[in-house]
């Protein structure tokens, strides 16, 4: 996958895993909505959720986005993730207007809950693609 092709399929709106590790080495593995955006990518998860825990004790995370079907392809990212403990309004609904139609997203920003999440924040060290 090119460059330009892989920023292209980072730009539609796939389902991703994130996967974290507990402090016993055990992998969790778990769907994800994501936005790429200035060369990291945005998950917006419940506080105190098991990926955010994870994430707060090793930092890290990787991120697999795939595309099934007659033409298979794959973006995996790799890297430390930040956390900020405040998702806004904006942030919630940029997210669910990405994967949604806007009347269907602003119904679901609009019924909150974003007060109680976090955004992670992943800067990718490696990425392996293909396709």
């Amino acid at each position: 996958m090119s460059p330009e092709e892989q920023a292209e399929f980072l730009a539609e709106p796939h389902t991703a895993v994130i996967a974290t590790v507990d402090g016993s080495g055990r992998a969790h593995a778990v769907p994800v909505w994501y936005r790429y955006v200035d060369g990291q990518f945005r998950i917006i998860t419940g506080r105190g959720s098991a990926k955010h825990k994870h994430i707060l004790r090793s930092g890290r995370a990787a991120l697999c986005i795939d595309e099934r079907g007659p033409r298979f392809r794959h973006v995996t990212a790799e890297g430390p993730v930040a956390i900020e403990d405040v998702v806004t309004y904006a942030e919630r609904l940029a997210l669910h207007t990405h994967y949604r139609d806007a009347e269907a997203a602003k119904l679901v920003a609009d019924a909150g809950g974003h007060e109680g999440m976090v955004l992670l924040l992943l800067k990718p060290e490696r990425w392996m693609a293909w396709g």
